[in-house]
């Protein structure tokens, strides 16, 4: 019995002795959790702690967050402008405005982007006394400071500068310079494949605005090129371009412009383009009309079943007489097109294998029509087309 009661307190001591070690683990373990909590806390959480947030973000009052100017960014912008106050060359304006376009690229974009916002809201302006000038690359002159801190901040911050354009360009309407980058931020925003209804109501606001129509600029004009790219807007622009190409003379080069958008809109949507002409006639019947309506048909692919449908209906309805007629068949097959980048971008030209293939499409085209015997009035012609598709095929 004494031994028992001897083991039974010794198993009791060993008890206590285990629950007293295993309490002081459980206690050091909830201290060490405690010290790594404060010292380790996550990265996420760090990064939005108010002290942090307030050295490089601020809110307006609907609670939107901007990020704040790049202080170095901004005194260089400030030092641009007073420099332009020196009525500098061409070529030296030009080194200051790529000097600066580098220091932004190498910024903080969001810092950056804060930077040129600010002054733009600002309203500051300086000219530049460059010209409007679009290359392959983009814009490549600027008349005005304003315009180049538009366009190179849709080149740091493409949201940034379509929302700034859209609520502050597009409706205060006041600079054709700004409009027109503004157009070509819209359509690099939309992925510079399809026009947004951003760009779309945007060009007609352009389009339609008489002051800006009656004494256009290289920029108005510029802006005629995204009519190759929407062929929503041609039945206004056809209908204006008409009475352009009517008298050239007075159309204030407006009629050389609208030949060239009608030709890269013939390009890039040639089924909707010259749909459209075949079923208003009286469009481009004027003046130098008709000859640019039968340059364009004859740019049509008869590889195309639509195209050659189009290029069937094309010729049922020439007068043989017409200088039309006599403009058509001197030029077809017209493949000459003019290269230079537009706001768009470059236009999107035939690849030689294409053009070889829509010259063999185009003689078994008309060889189908001079063996059914199809437009009698135009044998003639349509043989001499013959001859020069034969030849240009044979030389290859």
């Amino acid at each position: 019995m004494r031994k028992i009661i001897i083991y039974i307190g010794a198993g009791f001591l060993l008890l206590l002795l285990v629950w007293v070690v295993f309490r002081g683990e459980q206690k050091q373990e909830v201290v060490s959790q405690t010290v790594d909590s404060r010292n380790q806390a996550p990265k996420h959480e760090k990064a939005f702690h108010p002290k942090d947030a307030s050295k490089d973000l601020e809110k307006n009052e609907e609670g939107e967050v901007f990020h704040s100017p790049d202080p170095v960014l901004k005194a260089e912008l400030n030092n641009l402008q007073e420099r332009l106050k020196q009525n500098l060359g061409r070529d030296s304006v030009l080194r200051l405005l790529r000097e600066f376009t580098q220091k932004a690229f190498f910024a903080d974009p969001d810092a950056a982007a804060a930077t040129l916002l600010e002054f733009l809201r600002a309203g500051g302006d300086m000219p530049t006394g460059l010209e409007f000038a679009v290359g392959e690359a983009g814009l490549e002159e600027w008349p005005s400071l304003r315009a180049f801190v538009l366009d190179l901040l849709g080149k740091i911050d493409l949201g940034a500068a379509s929302q700034y354009a859209l609520t502050t360009v597009i409706p205060a309407e006041s600079s054709t310079v700004e409009y027109a980058v503004a157009l070509r931020i819209f359509w690099l925003d939309g992925g510079a494949e399809q026009a947004t209804p951003e760009l779309i109501s945007s060009w007609f606001r352009l389009f339609r605005k008489t002051s800006w129509a009656e004494q256009p600029d290289a920029a108005w004009m510029e802006s005629l090129d995204f009519v190759g790219r929407m062929p929503t807007t041609l039945p206004d622009f056809i209908t204006e371009a008409s009475g352009w190409l009517a008298d050239p003379a007075a159309s204030s080069g407006k009629a050389e412009a609208a030949q060239l958008a009608l030709e890269r809109s013939t390009r890039n949507h040639p089924v909707e383009t010259l749909s459209a002409l075949l079923e208003n006639p009286a469009w481009l019947g004027k003046g130098r009309g008709p000859a640019v309506r039968a340059s364009l048909f004859a740019r049509l692919d008869a590889g195309d079943p639509a195209q050659a449908d189009l290029l069937g209906r094309y010729l049922a309805s020439l007068d043989p007489r017409s200088r039309e007629a006599a403009a058509f068949f001197k030029a077809f097959p017209y493949r000459t097109f003019s290269v230079s980048p537009g706001l768009s971008g470059l236009p999107d030209l035939q690849t030689k294998e294409e053009i070889i293939a829509s010259n063999l499409a185009a003689e078994a085209f008309f060889q189908g029509i001079i063996v059914n015997g199809r437009f009698p009035l135009l044998q003639d012609k349509i043989a001499q087309i013959q001859l020069r598709l034969k030849e240009l095929n044979n030389r290859r």
